[in-house]
């Protein structure tokens, strides 16, 4: 099998054997605002689940070298979000994570340069585009839905109980580590509740937020609350539900699934999901506080449900696809035009062929600042490893 087929532009390896390297999730900035450097989690294995006494190395790869800059470490990280690393937005010297200290999980906020550093209360689960607030979930909770998601090594408080009234979505100020619960999973229950279909999810399952996102001003958050038995690799639904950054006027924006997601503006959200009530599945545009949808893509040229976002002018969405005969598809759709272009199929290790699921290398690809690059993770040269692609480098007349 070819490493790469269908290759449109060129793609630069920004790391090195023998260890294993990657950034982690679609959503978060990996590139400095100067573009010269990008961040990274390196690791001497990907062949099994992380555990707690796991350590991941921070660092920075400089761009006009590729060399590899050690900032940190951290025990609190997992393959698919990392340790949510990523340059604090309006600070550009400054970089945030999430450690395992003193028995719990806190955030760090971290001077590239000087080496100051602050270490905050709560573990950041998204940043505000102005970098002043973040807002924080229960990774442990986390860890025991999806272990690929969460963090091994400290026990959840709430293991017993289905949906805390004293555990939920935290908001935590960057600037001074001052944190107030805003919702609480049983707040999140309650407004889920009327949706639910059987005896067993109202009262055996246990709830928890998988993800959540702020919104561009950091006004209202949108958060994936889930559930589902103890048992484990039990099916599990999902409710969308918005709300201001202080709890107000939440909404259920839908009663089942729900996947990647990026919010275009204040008051629209593309996710990959079945639209309320009728269920049809497709990536759309909601308005949030309605049920209202705009289906992108009506032709189906995209493949299908993956990791997608916005570019910072919002002329394009940048997507990847899961595993399909031994690829994942990297490619960018145009909004306007509705074009999809392919810029390669990248190869995997199929799904089945992993011990755990959660162990997989999904491409995640994300966008600087600006839009002029790309980078992504993949494991198709036997190592996991970051890449990057120049949007300068697609063949004129591509767009």
């Amino acid at each position: 099998m070819r490493p790469l087929k269908n290759q449109l532009v060129p793609i630069e390896r920004l790391t090195r054997e023998p260890d294993f390297y990657f950034y982690g999730y679609y959503d978060n900035q990996p590139f400095s605002e100067d573009l010269e450097y990008h961040l990274a989690h390196r690791v001497k294995f990907m062949n099994r689940m992380q555990t707690g006494s796991d350590v991941a190395e921070l660092g920075m790869i400089r761009l006009r070298d590729n060399a590899w800059i050690p900032l940190s470490e951290t025990s609190a990280w997992n393959f698919q979000q990392g340790s949510m690393f990523q340059w604090r937005p309006g600070h550009p010297d400054e970089v945030i994570y999430n450690v395992s200290y003193a028995g719990a999980y806190k955030s760090v906020i971290h001077n590239v340069h000087t080496g100051a550093r602050r270490i905050l209360p709560y573990p950041v689960a998204n940043v505000s585009a102005d970098g002043r607030t973040a807002v924080s979930v229960n990774f442990s909770r986390i860890y025991w839905f999806r272990a690929g998601y969460g963090y091994d090594g400290i026990a959840d408080p709430w293991k017993n109980d289905l949906h805390p009234a004293d555990d939920g979505v935290w908001r935590m100020d960057l600037d001074t580590g001052e944190a107030e619960l805003v919702m609480s999973l049983d707040d999140m229950y309650r407004i889920s509740l009327p949706y639910m279909q059987t005896d067993e999810e109202k009262y055996e399952w246990k709830y928890l937020v998988n993800h959540i996102n702020l919104n561009p001003s950091g006004t209202r958050f949108l958060a994936l609350f889930r559930g589902r038995c103890d048992r484990p690799l039990s099916k599990w639904h999902t409710y969308t539900i918005t709300a201001g950054i202080d709890g107000s006027e939440p909404y259920l924006l839908l009663d089942d699934v729900a996947s990647h997601l990026h919010w275009r503006d204040d008051g629209h959200v593309m996710i990959y999901a079945q639209t309320y009530r009728d269920h049809e599945w497709g990536c759309w545009l909601f308005r949030d506080r309605t049920h209202e949808a705009f289906r992108y893509d009506p032709a189906g040229t995209m493949p299908g449900d993956g990791h997608c976002s916005y570019s910072p002018d919002r002329r394009f969405i940048l997507n990847d696809t899961y595993p399909s005969n031994g690829y994942r598809s990297l490619y960018i759709y145009e909004i306007a035009t509705e074009k999809t272009v392919l810029l390669a199929d990248i190869a995997t290790i199929p799904l089945e062929e992993l011990t755990d699921v959660d162990m997989r290398c999904d491409l995640h690809p994300r966008w600087s600042g600006d839009g002029s690059m790309i980078s992504f993770d993949s494991g198709h040269e036997g190592h996991r490893h970051v890449y990057s692609i120049r949007m300068e480098d697609l063949p004129e007349g591509t767009f």
